[in-house]
């Protein structure tokens, strides 16, 4: 009877915040701060520490053999503002070459949404309470096929919980291509595809269960570099998605960095079906090309209204 509870109050919305309307929705949230601030461009990424989420396939073609880094954010603060608490989004990921060719990724990342009242199927408010949390761990690799191609594929497992006997689980994958065209030493463009969150279905009680967001993105990245003390970066991905809230994302972003340490960011991302339109603005400050420091900050949506996000990474 608890766990029908708990279930109850979960579909008539106590968890919105944490879901975002949307079964295994964190697997749809963008780890990266850098390219959030770009307005969540994703598909042809450069290679990051947080490749294994943007394009398992990027991390490959990369000058850095090593990367790692992690993130922070108060995430989607409009939703929770009636709330006693914030949610808590966070998480990490890595990798590493092997061989100039082969790239290990792993990651994990963690959603947990303030504590509410249960309620009784009649609507009326019980002496539980819940605190819903999802979890991903994340696995992938990928290999550089000729200098300026590679694949890659990644596994993800989802852990959800809406209360101590309300638990469920998926698995999902991701495939990812990237190929990088060089027009001069200085200037370039990337070019990726993936299809990503295509798996099994997420239930907390016997049932069918819920479609995980699986889609398929297009992406392209124009770099250049004007003079040694300037670069820029604008892109733009585009795509479907095929499960879940079923239909088209984008979203287009630039980036102006001066002196490889100081960085300017724009975008805006949409989501037609989820109604998860906005803006973002971000700052990144880059250490001896070592050490980045990213913030984002989102706006225009009731969703992320008061929304930032920070990151730490650390490349070699």
């Amino acid at each position: 009877m608890k766990k029908i509870i708990i279930l109850v109050a979960a579909l008539l919305g106590l968890v919105t915040a944490a879901t975002a309307q949307e079964a295994g929705s964190l697997l749809d949230i963008n780890a990266d701060t850098r390219t959030a601030a770009m307005g969540e461009i994703t598909a042809a990424a450069e290679g990051s520490a947080f490749s294994v989420f943007n394009n398992v396939a990027a991390a490959p073609l990369s000058a850095k053999k090593f990367q790692i880094g992690a993130f922070y954010s108060p995430w989607a603060s409009g939703l929770t503002k009636e709330l006693d608490g914030k949610n808590m989004l966070m998480g990490a990921g890595a990798y590493f070459t092997l061989a100039e060719r082969h790239s290990i990724q792993v990651g994990f990342r963690y959603l947990q949404t303030p504590g509410s009242t249960g309620i009784d199927a009649n609507g009326n408010p019980t002496k539980d309470t819940f605190s819903p949390k999802d979890m991903t761990i994340d696995l992938g690799y990928g290999i550089k096929i000729i200098d300026n191609l590679s694949v890659g594929v990644a596994g993800h497992f989802v852990s959800s919980s809406l209360g101590a006997d309300v638990k469920g689980s998926a698995f999902a994958f991701d495939l990812g291509v990237q190929y990088r065209l060089a027009f001069s030493e200085k200037a370039g463009l990337d070019l990726g595809f993936k299809a990503a969150n295509i798996g099994s279905k997420l239930a907390y009680v016997e049932g069918e269960g819920s479609a995980l967001p699986a889609k398929a993105v297009l992406g392209a990245m124009f770099t250049a570099q004007p003079s040694d003390a300037h670069s820029i970066k604008v892109g733009v991905d585009a795509g479907y998605k095929f499960m879940g809230l079923t239909g088209f994302v984008a979203g287009v972003g630039a980036e102006y960095m001066a002196f490889n340490t100081v960085a300017a960011r724009v975008g805006y991302h949409m989501d037609s079906k989820a109604k998860m339109n906005y803006a973002t603005v971000g700052l990144g400050v880059r250490v001896i090309d070592m050490i980045q420091i990213d913030g984002t900050y989102y706006l225009g949506s009731d969703a992320m209204k008061n929304t930032f996000r920070v990151g730490l990474s650390v490349r070699f």
